[in-house]
């Protein structure tokens, strides 16, 4: 950790950068940094030598106030002082007849005492009242008026994160305790790329704690007559949460049980609400976990003092095993009448009816902690509907659910938000609380189109194969032939979020309707080197009963059709199959719509013979769109200059208002730049 000398020139320089400054410019002195020794990536040095200049400078304003700096800044030293406690948002401590620095953040170590050996130097004492804001735990103290001597302070900080301190004989310590201890590791924010990589949108455990403070709050919850109950699996990797949640709810009441199952039951929730603080509420953690390892791995996690990790979760993986004999003909097991592993046998029992959803999904491992959050939320709110009463007076319910994901030693632990509702103490459901700048699931979708992508999903996942491949995300150039519905619009910004922007090749019910011309405009369009690469898919709205070819839609009371033209055509196709004469040509006014219903024609019976016509609409047009799209790229992937073409086709599903869509991918193809096809991407 080289921090030292750009702590002390820091402070040298904010010292005459802050004296005419009124209002200290920073908004938080609890910087609480986690760096291991030698190993410091440079986003993450910059972003600490940010934070450290506005703290040195805050600091800095103090001792010139102390030592009676002139200017209209600084009419008193306790009035600069008070400016500065007044910009932090932390733990004060005040000292009087004389100045005292407090722990500038545990994790910044040595650095931080060379800092405040170097502030020592500047306060020249002081009779104000000083109030510095701080964390719970840090590394300096001065402890009595410094004096204007010249003082030597080398600390260093071995690999293994001990301190080390060597003071130059005869140097006054000014009351300075060099703590010997390692430096500690703040590890909430140590993120952990691969977590959100396998689950976007999913929150670190930071960030989740306060996102609920802030949903409850709104809610009218106060965290002093609040009481948590959490129902997380029994392993040791999940009590991070509990703490992080007990460190601002004071502590939790745990329901949970193997694989997370709120076990404890409607009597452990009766028993939680008899100690909820009287006129309080609570509020309900719950979920399935699941561990991200280092490869990014799902499933399994590295563990502490253990060369080799192994399963996580353990139970739910062999319940997932039980499950898949099952369902391939093995025996079905009964529920013990003896406490010795009835636990095990209830969490394989619960998982039996997504077994062919398992057996289906891409990644067993992953699809596995989703199927077992929807098996917990039905237990879970049955336990609701029979224990609420047992919350006494006004007293409200709040009930979060979502997957835990575990992480490698030494970095912050995840949980994707799932569903967060507010329920009153008669077992009603009184408001949906998830916020909307979190990203949420919409699990019905699954119901309906198995296998379909959050866009998010889709877009890491399609990011990581083309990455393979060589694509590079500043030379690759993403065409869309979505439907013009604005529903439609938001895939395209999430791929914009990682390719800049898109050509857009669309019309109705998301034929290419740009043609052979657009392609090879798009084609002209593409960085010198690089690639392309085409999203193409009909769309369908699931809305918020599961009922597929409608959705509830912004600021209207009632939804509507969804693809509204393929429905059109749907009905064109109908009435040609019972005899009605197929339309021609019309004007130019309305051309597309007629090209829909031409090309959805030789799909007729099909539709005729589905059970859900308005599911088997949107494959009928993928089908229809997918023959298009490979005459236009045949005939003119040539324009591409020395670049490959991925064709990516599929179905948008479009999704209630605060829900994330989705896309059921369907094909994805490589093409050269001469319209041969290469292979297929994804199987």
């Amino acid at each position: 950790m080289k921090l030292t000398l750009g702590l002390t020139a820091l402070l040298a320089a904010q010292s005459h950068a802050f004296a005419p400054v009124v209002t200290p410019q920073f908004s938080r002195a609890d910087v609480m940094l986690s760096m291991a020794a030698e190993d410091v990536p440079m986003s993450k040095r910059k972003r600490i030598l940010k934070r450290l200049s506005k703290v040195a400078g805050a600091l800095a304003t103090v001792g010139l106030a102390a030592s009676g700096a002139p200017g209209p800044a600084f009419a008193s030293t306790a009035t600069a002082a008070r400016k500065t406690a007044a910009s932090a948002a932390a733990v004060k401590e005040t000292a009087s007849a004389g100045v005292e620095l407090v722990k500038v953040g545990a994790g910044i170590g040595a650095g931080a005492v060379a800092a405040g050996a170097a502030v020592g130097t500047m306060l020249k004492g002081s009779n104000g009242k000083i109030e510095v804001a701080a964390p719970a735990k840090g590394s300096i103290k001065v402890t009595q008026p410094p004096v204007n001597v010249k003082v030597n302070v080398q600390p260093k900080v071995l690999p293994s994160g001990k301190v080390e301190w060597a003071v130059e004989k005869g140097s006054p310590n000014f009351g300075l305790q060099l703590d010997e201890s390692p430096v500690a590791e703040d590890v909430s924010s140590n993120v952990f790329p691969q977590a959100t990589k396998a689950f976007p949108g999913a929150l670190t455990n930071s960030e989740l704690t306060n996102m609920i403070g802030e949903v409850l709050e709104s809610a009218g919850y106060d965290k002093d007559k609040t009481l948590v109950a959490t129902s997380l699996c029994c392993d040791e990797v999940n009590r991070p949460l509990e703490t992080d949640l007990s460190e601002v709810y004071n502590t939790n009441f745990n329901m949970g049980g193997l694989a997370g199952f709120p076990f404890g039951g409607a009597v452990s929730f009766g028993a939680m609400a008899a100690h909820i603080p009287d006129g309080g509420s609570c509020a309900v953690v719950y979920g399935p976990h699941v561990g991200v390892d280092h490869d990014g791995s799902i499933g399994t996690v590295e563990r502490r003092g253990r060369a080799n990790g192994g399963a996580c979760c353990g139970s739910a993986v062999a319940a997932s095993g039980y499950v898949s004999g099952v369902f391939n003909g093995g025996a079905k097991g009964a529920i013990p009448d003896d406490a010795l592993d009835a636990q095990q046998a209830m969490v394989g029992e619960s998982l039996l009816p997504y077994a062919e959803r398992l057996e289906k999904a891409d990644d067993k491992m992953r699809e596995l902690p989703f199927a077992l959050y929807d098996a917990q939320s039905d237990l879970m709110k049955e336990i609701i509907s029979k224990s609420a009463g047992g919350v006494a007076g006004d007293g409200k319910i709040a009930v979060l659910g979502g997957i835990q994901i575990n992480t490698p030693p030494g970095f912050s632990d995840y949980y994707l938000p799932l569903s967060f509702d507010l329920y009153d103490n008669k077992g009603n459901l009184v408001e949906d609380l998830f916020p909307k700048t979190v990203q949420r699931a919409f699990p019905k979708v699954l119901d309906v189109f198995p296998g379909a992508l959050t866009n998010a999903e889709l877009v890491n996942k399609v990011t990581r194969t083309i990455e393979d491949l060589g694509f590079a995300s500043d030379k690759t150039l993403v065409a869309t032939s979505l439907c013009c519905d604005e529903v439609n619009r938001p895939l395209e910004t999430d791929l914009s979020g990682v390719f800049d922007t898109n050509f857009h090749m669309g019309g109705l019910a998301g034929f290419p309707f740009g043609g052979a011309t657009s392609f090879g405009a798009m084609a002209s369009h593409i960085p010198d080197g690089g690639d392309t690469l085409v999203v193409f898919g009909p769309h369908v709205g699931v809305d918020s009963k599961g009922t597929a070819g409608t959705v509830e839609r912004r600021g209207r009371a009632n939804g509507g059709s969804c693809c509204g033209s393929a429905v059109a055509a749907s009905g064109y196709v109908a009435g040609v199959l019972g005899g009605d004469k197929e339309a021609s040509l019309p004007d130019i006014v309305d051309a597309q719509q007629y090209f829909v219903g031409k090309m959805l024609l030789p799909y007729a019976k099909q539709l005729d013979k589905a059970e859900d016509r308005m599911v088997e609409l949107p494959y009928a047009l993928y089908d229809a769109q997918k023959e298009l799209m490979k005459r236009i790229v045949t005939e003119k992937a040539p324009a591409v200059a020395d670049g490959n073409v991925a064709v990516l086709g599929g179905i948008q599903i479009n999704t209630p208002e605060g829900y994330s869509d989705y896309y059921l991918p369907l094909s994805f193809d490589l093409y050269d730049n001469k319209g041969n096809y290469a292979k297929s991407l994804w199987e």
